[in-house]
This record gives structure tokens, sequence and C-alpha cells, in this order.
């Protein structure tokens, strides 16, 4: 199931009542709205990923002391 973009679902609103100028606005915060999640997004994985194999590094040079 793939899930619409803001902008696919502004574009799909009536918007006889704002001016275009509005309307390009409107679409341009939507874009850096989704850029700004995908780019947090992208850190988070980044971070749980180098955290999860400074955890593996660190586990394994306990066990091999023993």
């Amino acid at each position: 199931m793939k899930t619409k973009s803001l902008v696919e679902m502004l574009e799909a609103v009536d918007t006889t009542y704002v001016t275009e100028h509005e309307k390009a606005a409107a679409i341009a915060r939507a874009e850096a709205s989704e850029y700004t999640v995908e780019l947090i997004s992208s850190a988070f994985a980044w971070v749980k990923k180098t955290l999860v194999s400074k955890r593996i590094s660190i586990t394994s040079t306990k066990h091999s002391h023993a």
C-alpha cells in the first residue's frame, strides 16, 4: 500500500477559494515538512544502527577476555 504525499493530498483538495500563491505556499510548506520528517527519520535510523554496532563490538570484547 503506497501512502500519498502531502502534496498529492493537497492537490486533491478543492482549492477554488484560495489564490495560486497561497496554494503554492501550502505545497512548498508540505514539501519542506516531508523533507524534514525524512531527514529526522534517517538520523534516528543512523543513530540506532551506530549504537547497535557499538553495542555488538563492546559485548564481543567483554567475552574475549574470559
